[in-house]
């Protein structure tokens, strides 16, 4: 959830699955081709991932922000916006959903932990897999083994931090969002 821009909440929870499905599919297919060179695996690679991380994240995104079924499109992306930026939400109407969005990205990010030691094994086996194509490989394959280190590079040292950056944007606009909230509450009784 933590990886979903703001503007993909604007549709509901399927089209949101499909969005973010189909982005990765064809991400996933393109270095297949890249990789083997050969557009039918990758055409397959594209389709299979689009499917499976389709629905894995639409059902993700369901279950850390079940209340996004109850606002309109450009409230959903608003909220998401503001959480994500940290900012000021404005509208109490719209406190408690940035609350439960924030929240939602602290519980997925904690669930996502138990797997970041996985990455540098990952790495390793790339830059086995790089040296290997760079001996006796294809320019191609030197290329796409280039490819996936950098995008490695971006997972194991850019990502940590722009993650730990958007939960403490998440912490403030859920701050003030409960300010928010507690002066309305104030303001009615």
């Amino acid at each position: 959830m933590l990886t979903v821009p703001a503007f993909v909440w604007r549709g509901g929870a399927v089209a949101r699955s499909v969005l973010v499905g189909v982005s990765a599919g064809v991400v996933i297919g393109l270095l297949a081709w890249l990789d083997s060179g050969l557009w039918f695996p990758a055409l397959l690679a594209g389709a299979i991932v689009a499917v499976v991380y389709g629905i894995w994240l639409g059902l993700r995104m369901v279950k850390y922000w079940p209340g996004a079924t109850a606002l309109s499109g450009e409230q959903r992306v608003r909220v998401a916006g503001v959480t994500r930026w940290g900012g000021r939400i404005g509208d109490p109407a719209l406190a408690q959903p940035v609350v439960d969005y924030a929240d939602g990205l602290r519980t997925s990010a904690e669930t996502g932990r138990h797997f970041r030691w996985v990455l540098p094994l990952i790495l390793v086996a790339a830059i086995g897999t790089a040296g290997w194509d760079a001996i006796g490989g294809s320019t191609r394959d030197v290329v796409a083994s280039c490819v996936y280190l950098v995008l490695l590079g971006f997972e194991l040292f850019w990502w940590p931090g722009r993650r730990e950056q958007l939960l403490v944007n998440a912490d403030r606009a859920r701050e003030r969002a409960v300010a928010l909230v507690e002066r309305t509450r104030g303001a009615a009784g």
